[in-house]
């Protein structure tokens, strides 16, 4: 089965190629072959690598995006990289949806009636939703003319949380809040429950025994409380903005500073929305970039703003597992994930020191040796600390296989 997984986001266009079979790998396989587009200021830059090692790279006009990624996948077919004779060989497309609200918990097929619940939550996620429901419809254009359709499966990202009890999800405002649909839905699911999934493998341990953190670290980022197999709390509330501080995004705020703006700055909801997604965080504080590796060679170098950057972020990436301990009652487990989670000894050593009342106890070696789904905690450590490798492209495709795998037995 050729799955082709869509990832859709604010600044980017992640696309990658599985090709399947039973029975099915109990690691995490290598795509056939993966593709991103990268948008920055007025050029995009398209990357495409085959399973081979075989890598096609240029710059691009950064024009249309569907155009764009209409190029990006074409390559599966053509160029360097094809590994494909023609697209109508894929058999399935699955997409990752941020937000799908309370009605969608799991993978679906998408339908018209799923195409307008997505519609409907782009009001709680306008920074992705809407690029995901453009991709749909340029898989549907594409496909008419090779095949006459294809399957697409939707992947939400909130699933994960649907499990949140009332009192983690539900904000201390008016009740009229919970009536109109105000509450945490909570992001990253799809990352957080593979690497669930995942500590326990690497621990030999049965999921529904274990107490985790999962430290999802990236541009945007987000930790999960998660017990038995379950999100119970998570630090991303109704969007993506809310809980830790982001590359770009504030993460929580007073929201008396926003009303304050309102009031004596004259400013509105657009200006707003544009200070807390794309002006705040590690750019904002630093003034130099939003990427955390950037952050620290500008620290190492004396620059006190970057310095500022780095310490705030450890010290809200601290309180928010502050908070997830509370919420389990302890932890078995530490989960780093993600860009920064996976690359960033200096923020795992950093965010392990300040934790060590509760026996942490961080291998100093094996953190600076690019560790990937292994412990590298001491052996004396009170609470394991995983590092393990973000596959949410991996954890899409197998909810495509699952459900076409479902059909197909029941036809």
């Amino acid at each position: 089965m050729k799955i082709l997984v869509l990832n859709s986001g604010s600044s980017s266009q992640k696309a990658c190629l599985f090709d399947l079979a039973a029975p099915l790998p109990d690691d995490p396989p290598k795509p056939l072959w993966e593709g991103k587009l990268e948008w920055r200021d007025d050029r995009a830059t398209l990357e495409a690598r085959a399973a081979s090692g075989v890598v096609s790279k240029e710059n691009i006009e950064r024009g249309d995006r569907s155009a764009a990624t209409s190029r990006l996948l074409n390559e599966l077919a053509s160029g360097k990289t094809r590994v494909l004779e023609s697209l109508s060989e894929i058999d399935v497309v699955g997409h990752r949806i941020v937000n799908g609200g309370r009605a969608y918990n799991r993978a679906m097929v998408i339908t018209p009636d799923v195409k307008s619940a997505i519609e409907k939550m782009a009001a709680f996620a306008p920074l992705h939703n809407r690029l995901e429901l453009d991709g749909i419809a340029l898989i549907e254009t594409l496909f008419e003319k090779w095949r006459g359709s294809v399957p697409q499966l939707a992947v939400f990202d909130t699933g994960f949380h649907s499990s949140l009890p009332d009192a983690a999800a539900i904000y201390p405002g008016p009740y009229e809040w919970v009536e109109q649909g105000i509450r945490k839905f909570g992001f990253h699911g799809i990352n957080h429950q593979y690497c669930a999934g995942r500590a326990a493998q690497i621990l030999g341990r049965n999921l529904a025994d274990l107490k985790l953190i999962s430290c999802h670290l990236g541009n945007g980022c987000s930790l999960a409380a998660v017990r038995g197999g379950q999100s119970i709390d998570t630090t991303m509330g109704f969007t993506p903005l809310d809980g830790l501080m982001m590359g770009t995004r504030s993460g929580s705020v007073d929201p008396g500073i926003l009303t304050y703006l309102m009031r004596e700055k004259k400013l509105d909801g657009k200006v707003l929305d544009e200070i807390l997604n794309s002006k705040s965080g590690l750019l904002g504080i630093s003034g130099i970039s939003a990427d955390m590796r950037e952050i620290i060679a500008a620290m190492q170098s004396g620059n006190q703003r970057a310095q500022l950057a780095f310490d705030i972020f450890v010290h809200r990436l601290c309180a928010g597992v502050g908070a997830m301990l509370a919420a389990l009652g302890g932890a078995d487990a530490i989960i780093f994930t993600a860009g920064i989670g996976e690359n960033s000894p200096e923020v795992r050593a950093a965010t392990c020191g300040n934790l060590s009342f509760l026996g942490l106890e961080l291998d100093s070696a094996k953190n600076s040796a690019k560790p990937a789904d292994i412990d590298i905690a001491t052996p004396d450590s009170a609470v394991r600390i995983l590092v393990i490798h973000a596959q949410e492209d991996w954890a899409i495709a197998l909810e495509c296989w699952k459900l076409s795998s479902h059909a197909s037995a029941a036809c």
